[in-house]
């Protein structure tokens, strides 16, 4: 953890200088994908968020085992859960980016499908407000759905805008790469990331735009949980609650 630490102050350190002589420091939320029972993975994951007193967003899929999920969560604080689509299926046309709702889906059949996971976390005892879709791809009649529903939608890589319809609350820093297959980002590529984001929101003035950590508890290699726990240990998450 030394390493990465260190990697850390080196790569970071003079942009949050410049935050600190503004009397600025970051905001960071923490969202962590495509959790459906608990396991030792997500034993490990609760862990750290306990740990480093980090408050988590966990997306779960909704046709997973709820209860056990809302019991295996009970003793950490600041952790809530989020919708993570409906079944995780990949039902997008060859050539098409991954996505479960596609341009034959009508809004009634996709706010259908909306209701039912909502009733699905309901069941556990939950009562939902952020849906992330799987793949971070949301399609226009999702979004309609979702405002139907009330809720908010995270995906990936954008600044917030207040007049956003659903409301928006995006991941930037994923800790994974996808391809050729799952494996840690790379401390250089994540940190060098990590200062596009805060310089970004530096010049624009953008001091309280918050930056979304993103993990995934199942792909996790050991370099993937060593760096999450140095970030975690540098930089305390907020709650999404209070974003």
């Amino acid at each position: 953890m030394l390493f990465h630490r260190l990697l850390i102050s080196g790569l970071l350190g003079p942009e949050l200088t410049r935050w600190r002589a503004s009397g600025k420091a970051p905001v960071f939320w923490w969202r962590d994908d495509d959790a459906r029972r608990p396991g030792p993975a997500l034993n490990r994951l609760l862990h750290l968020s306990r740990r480093f007193r980090a408050p988590l967003t966990l997306a779960a899929v909704p046709d997973g085992d709820m209860a056990a999920l809302v019991e295996a969560c009970a003793a950490t604080p600041n952790l809530d859960l989020a919708i993570h689509g409906f079944r995780h299926e990949n039902r997008a046309p060859a050539g098409q980016p991954s996505g479960e709702v596609n341009d034959h889906d009508s809004l009634d059949a996709v706010a259908a499908e909306v209701e039912t996971a909502i009733a699905a976390f309901a069941r556990a005892g939950l009562r939902p407000d952020l849906f992330v879709p799987p793949w971070n791809n949301a399609h226009a009649t999702l979004d309609a759905a979702l405002v139907r529903h009330g809720l908010t939608v995270s995906r990936y890589g954008e600044l917030r805008a207040p007049d956003a319809a659903p409301p928006r609350l995006d991941a930037h820093l994923d800790i994974m790469r996808w391809k050729p297959e799952a494996r840690f980002r790379g401390g250089v590529r994540f940190l060098l990331r990590t200062r596009r984001l805060l310089v970004e929101r530096r010049v624009r003035g953008l001091w309280d735009d918050p930056i979304g950590l993103l993990t995934h508890h199942l792909d996790h290699d050991e370099a993937s949980w060593r760096f999450l726990e140095a970030f975690l240990s540098t930089f305390t998450p907020v709650s999404r609650r209070g974003l």
